[in-house]
């Protein structure tokens, strides 16, 4: 099966392009600096070459900070590399089954307790939230005027090893390593208080596939474990495995002012529509980041996953 993945060498694209060859699927990558997505000539070219069957578009700047400081490329990358994806895929292979990566971020402007499904009205904030609400908006016009099998998934919180610097958990691993280097008795940390759904990256590029296959053109669906987790359990556990005796202490530099208290996903409509779960425990996650940071041994992240027993806690459906 002709498969494309844009992004590809990105945090999820490398992870989700490993899948589908372990599953003998014949997958075209498409990233910088060989095919900017911006450039829709080059793009079609490509496309055409290939003429895919499926097409997993991940291409994005995914950074809430960085598009605070450049809204400009965020809204280029974002919004206006979906259109470029969108009018190549149109122009070229019309009725190939399209997933279009939103974000969680599309309710980083909201007040929300409760688990969050689908059928929520999004209330972005940041540029980047708004620019993936844009992202969604765009899948529903090519179904609708157009009949291109679209499907839109809102990832939450992906960990994993090899995740940019940018992001919560392996800035944490980075300072962990410092202290640990240097001695140091303490590490500095933003809001603890923020609960957020952690989804491993393997679990995630699963459920892209299942999705793939199963999910329903012009269906929304997210990509997360259902479980809110506060940021102070996150640092807990990665001290934990790293050294016990060392300290955390908050820096208010390090909070981010507009910073939703609590993003947690509702997984009942993905898990109705494929059997997809997360399998993965945040523990082995976290343990496989600090060891892929060097800061904890491989008899260590071994230890922890046999300590967390095997699957997630889940919520019931029934």
């Amino acid at each position: 099966m002709r498969v494309v993945v844009t992004g590809a060498s990105g945090f999820i694209g490398s992870q989700l392009s490993a899948l589908l060859r372990s599953m003998n699927e014949e997958v075209t990558e498409i990233d910088l600096p060989h095919c900017d997505i911006n450039n829709t000539a080059r793009l079609t070219r490509v496309l055409d070459e290939v003429r895919p069957v499926r097409v997993y578009h991940l291409a994005a700047q995914a950074s809430v900070r960085r598009s605070w400081e450049d809204p400009a490329r965020t809204w280029l990358t974002n919004a206006w590399g979906t259109l470029s994806l969108l009018r190549a895929v149109r122009s070229v292979c019309p009725s190939a089954r399209t997933i279009v990566m939103s974000s969680a971020s599309v309710f980083d402007g909201a007040r929300l307790d409760s688990p969050i499904g689908e059928e929520r009205v999004p209330a972005p904030l940041s540029p980047y939230g708004a620019s993936k609400l844009a992202v969604e908006t765009m899948a529903r016009h090519y179904l609708t005027r157009y009949g291109l099998p679209a499907i839109v998934i809102r990832p939450f919180n992906v960990i994993g090893p090899a995740q940019g610097a940018d992001y919560l958990v392996p800035a944490l691993a980075r300072r962990l390593a410092s202290a640990k280097r240097s001695g140091g008795t303490h590490i500095s940390v933003g809001n603890l208080d923020a609960r957020r759904d952690y989804l491993d990256v393997r679990d995630a590029v699963r459920g892209l596939r299942m999705l793939m296959e199963h999910g329903s053109p012009g269906e929304v669906y997210n990509l997360c474990s259902g479980i809110g987790v506060p940021v102070r359990t996150i640092v807990q556990t990665m001290i934990s495995l790293v050294d016990p005796r060392l300290q955390y202490r908050q820096d208010p530099g390090l909070n981010r002012g507009a910073d939703a208290p609590s993003l947690i996903g509702d997984t009942r409509k993905t898990w109705l529509r494929t059997g997809w779960r997360a399998s993965t425990p945040l523990a082995t996650s976290l343990a496989d980041i600090l060891g892929a940071a060097g800061v904890i041994t491989s008899e260590a992240r071994v230890v922890t996953a046999s300590a967390t027993g095997g699957a997630t806690p889940q919520r019931s459906f029934d």
